[in-house]
């Protein structure tokens, strides 16, 4: 049995180039920043096609009772082609949030300042290995899994524009059958590689060819598939999933258009007859709409009258009127009778109130009086949104129809342009994960509109204004074990139970935000927050601020990718009989690369570059800079003039 098991947190993207290839989605073997990639696509079905993409890089495998490092080509992530979002509603890779599926954790964002808009990214809870001091340690993390992009949707004028109306059912039919709401898709069930046990992990590792961890690839399962909204489901999970199949939506299809009004066919008229010597009787037999059953909405689509005029020939005339409270006519239609006697007539509502049907042939007439509801879609969501967060937007559409498409639409210019979709449930409750520019501030018009199978619509009554404000929503939980993975070990100075772990929102220097995490000591975690907090809500960009086991606890390697970090186990830098304060928990250091540490032998880290403290750099510290203000108002101290980047309270 051989189970291989890559080093690393997550699936590194090539940086981009300047009209750059793109190795995820090309086929073939590239050369891309010094990487070796490997890309095969395929069609996964008619509307998917789907590409996988390998990387050379040294990988762990477990064979023979023993670890050994090989170099090869190893999975690195799947590649979604663009395609119709709609396809992909209830799928959990393009559905933001956490999800479990067959057991497995799934973390999924959308629209993000990572994806881009119109894009999702699915990483999944998985068992990595870190090279710590010499040996292996097992890391849960989450690691990116797939990406799904969407074909773009267009901006259009009118916001929730009704397509063209399907025809009538044939003259003496009844109301057409209701659509029935399609299946949710069920993901795939996925298998993943299996884990050594724990006596494993104590063998010493034999390294082939020893080199630098690859941050690239990533040991996790391909990704679920789209399975189809369409189809019924199936009793035994399939590891492809058949092809997903769009749903209708306003705007998707175009139905052959119908004139407002539509009578019957007219058969060759008889001879004329005087009026005087014919007696009718109108008799209206049903007022609906005829792409659904029950009440009568303005909303809903033409309205459809049927009846009969008993003693009238084939081909006598009627005319049916359709005429609000106050008498005034709103919409008429001529049609003749068939050879039954029978008749129907299409009118246009769209107005609610109290109404009168009034039905004339040959000077007899039959009225019936008719309730028009008016067909309501509401929404709520709040204004100000956490920058990262997925917020639901929810509501109720009046009346439940089934088969109904709910699209959230936001203002783009002058138009508008659908950002997410949403099936209501059987009762026209719905839930819209709204995630559209995630991880960035300012602020969004939002609309909900609900498109019927047939192609009327049903809008929400206004727009709301949502902001991403500038709320750092700090969150402080207990240390878990898995959390100091590689920066805890027997004999460290402070124990992981009195830790604290902190996940705060921070502003990178290109202006995206992003959930940061940083692990102090309990009796300064107060503290920490407030200074971050501080610093956030001022503007002041924190680069990254990710989890030390991501790095495999290895501070220059933290140094050199701009790392924020506190607790760490370990010695000091430059000086292996030292033990470093971050040791005991009560020490930060924040953007290492704008703020460098010169160690006792003089020599600089994790680079030059701004050893000179001027000018000063976004993320460089100063005096009078947020994060320097706000620690020293708790009693912390910068260690300025050579540890530019470090804080301590002890």
């Amino acid at each position: 049995m051989l189970a291989a098991m890559v080093l690393g947190l997550t699936a590194t993207p090539p940086a981009p180039e300047a009209a750059a290839l793109d190795v995820y989605t090309t086929p073939g073997t590239h050369e891309l920043n010094g990487r070796t990639w490997r890309t095969a696509c395929e069609a996964y079905s008619p509307s998917v096609e789907r590409c996988r993409t390998e990387i050379e890089a040294h990988q762990v495998v477990y064979t023979g009772g023993r670890y050994v490092m090989r170099y090869g080509w190893t999975f690195n992530n799947l590649t979604y082609k663009p395609s119709s979002r709609v396809q992909w509603i209830g799928n959990i890779l393009a559905t933001p949030g956490e999800h479990t599926v067959n057991g497995r954790r799934w973390k999924t964002e959308c629209d993000s300042a990572w994806t881009g808009v119109g894009a999702c990214r699915s990483l999944i809870w998985s068992t990595t290995y870190q090279v710590v001091a010499g040996s292996y340690v097992r890391v849960p993390a989450w690691v990116f899994n797939n990406i799904v992009n969407f074909a773009p949707e267009p901006v259009t004028d009118q916001f929730c524009a009704a397509a063209p109306i399907s025809p009538p059912p044939a003259a003496g039919a009844g109301p057409d059958a209701e659509a029935s709401p399609t299946p949710t898709p069920t993901p795939a069930e996925q298998t993943a590689e299996p884990e050594p046990s724990a006596s494993d992990l104590s063998a010493s590792p034999t390294p082939e060819a020893p080199s630098p961890t690859p941050e690239a690839p990533s040991p996790t399962p391909e990704a679920l598939s789209p399975t189809p909204e369409t189809l019924p489901p199936t009793t035994e999970a399939s590891s492809s999933g058949p092809e997903p199949s769009p749903s209708p939506v306003a705007g998707t299809t175009s139905p052959s258009a119908e004139p407002d009004s539509v009578g019957s066919p007219a058969p060759t008229p008889a001879p004329a007859l005087a009026a005087a010597a014919i007696s009718v009787t109108p008799t209206i037999t049903s007022v609906h709409h005829p792409h659904v059953a029950g009440a009568l909405y303005d909303r809903l689509g033409p309205i459809m009258v049927t009846g009969t005029v008993d003693g009238a020939p084939p081909g006598t005339a009627v005319t049916v009127v359709l005429q609000d409270a106050d008498g005034a006519r709103r919409s008429s239609v001529d049609v003749v009778t068939g050879t039954d006697g029978a008749f129907r007539g299409q009118l246009t509502g769209g107005f609610a109130g109290r109404a009168m049907v009034v039905v004339t042939s040959l000077d007899a007439v039959a009225t019936r009086a008719i309730d028009i509801g008016r067909a309501t879609t509401t929404q709520s969501i709040p204004t100000r949104l956490d920058p990262v967060a997925v917020s639901p937007i929810t509501g109720r559409t009046t009346p439940a129809i089934p088969g109904a498409m709910v699209t959230a639409q936001v203002r783009a210019g002058s138009g508008w342009q659908v950002v997410a979709y949403a099936r209501p449930a059987t009762d026209g409750s719905y839930s819209v994960p709204y995630s559209h520019r995630g991880g960035w501030l300012g602020t969004q018009d939002v609309r909900i509109c609900v498109t019927l199978p047939w192609g009327a619509t049903i809008p929400s009554a206004s727009a709301t204004t949502v902001t991403r404000a500038r709320l750092a929503n700090p969150v402080v939980t207990q240390t878990t074990a898995d959390e100091v993975a590689t920066t805890y070990r027997a004999g460290c100075p402070v124990a992981p139970w009195r830790l604290r772990t902190i996940r705060i929102n921070q502003q990178s220097m290109d202006g995206h935000v992003y959930r940061g995490e940083l692990i102090v000591r309990s009796e300064r975690a107060s503290e920490v927050v407030d200074a971050f907090r501080r610093a956030f809500e001022g503007g002041f960009p924190v680069y990254q601020m990710t989890n030390p086991n991501a790095f495999g606890g290895n501070d220059p390697r933290m140094m050199a990718a701009n790392n924020t970090s506190a607790f760490n186990c370990r010695r000091v830098v430059g000086n292996p009989y030292a033990l470093s304060p971050h040791s005991y928990g009560y020490a930060v250091d924040v953007n290492p690369w704008q703020n460098p540490y010169r160690d006792p032998s003089g020599k600089w880290w994790p680079s030059t570059e701004h050893v000179s403290r001027t000018p000063v750099v976004p993320g460089q510290l100063t005096e009078t800079s947020i994060p320097v203000v706000a620690f020293k108002s708790h009693g912390w101290r910068w260690f300025a003039g050579w540890d530019w980047h470090h804080f301590e309270k002890r």
